[in-house]
Parts: C-alpha cells; structure tokens; sequence
C-alpha cells in the first residue's frame, strides 16, 4: 500500500510517499523533488520528474529523510 502526503513550500509542490520495497513508486504527475521513504528498509528516494527516476539517496549522504519530520539537507 502506498501512502502520498502533498505539501507546499511557496509554489512548489512535492509529495511525501511511503511505501513498501515491493510496491511500484508512482511516476505519474510526481511533483520534481518528491521524496519517498520505503518502510520495510528504511531506504530514501528523491524524485527527478525530468528522467522520470526515483534515485536513491545513499546511506552517509546530507540529505535526511525521518519519517517523523520529513527531508533535511
């Protein structure tokens, strides 16, 4: 099951997406900057509307996904 959660920074736009590993990220009408957070692995994605990608955010990197307070840089 895939949970979105939309927010507004200004006029940007961008999803929160919790998931499961297994499941299939959306890719349609995803706001460029959405982040997705699996919660079987604990794994962090950014999204790139551009290339249409899910890219994961490796381990060590600035950027902080908590599932309780959202992305950090």
């Amino acid at each position: 099951m895939i949970a979105v959660n939309t927010h507004k920074n200004g006029v940007n736009p961008w999803w929160d997406v919790r998931c499961a590993s297994t499941d299939t990220k959306p890719t349609t009408g995803v706001p460029n900057g959405s982040t997705c957070i699996e919660i079987d692995t604990g794994k962090g994605y950014l999204y790139d509307a551009e290339g249409a990608v899910w890219y994961e955010i490796p381990e060590g990197s600035s950027v902080v996904i908590d599932p309780a307070r959202g992305v950090s840089f």
